[in-house]
């Protein structure tokens, strides 16, 4: 599995491999959450308070279905910043030249005050 995290952990790219899948060669649903929850972590890192991020809601929407050795690209951005909370869209489409949407999420963060 090939995996790469770019422009300050905000994109994420890997290739569905073999024991991503299941036998009808589809990507497993849990195997793309991980994947996503990976690359949200990874941007909530650099926000300056992240020690007191705790987590609030998801909304997770599978469009289409990935195959085995599809390119994935996971991006996510900040939709909503606050002094009370955080809120990042995900989208994740296949490397092609139109860039398939297979599925959008988005995941909601508390901002707690330091104690």
């Amino acid at each position: 599995m090939n995996t790469q995290i770019t422009s300050k952990n905000s994109t994420l790219q890997f290739t569905v491999s073999k024991k991503q899948v299941h036998k009808n060669k589809t990507l497993k649903t849990g195997v793309l959450y991980r994947k996503i929850e990976t690359s949200v972590t990874s941007s909530l890192v650099f926000h300056k308070n992240f020690p007191n991020l705790s987590f609030k809601s998801i909304d997770f929407d599978i469009i289409k279905n990935a195959y085995l050795n599809d390119n994935l690209i996971i991006k996510n951005n900040i939709k909503k910043l606050s002094d009370t909370e955080i809120i990042l869209q995900i989208t994740v489409s296949k490397e092609e030249k139109k860039q398939e949407i297979i599925c959008k999420a988005l995941f909601g963060y508390h901002l707690q005050k330091a104690s």
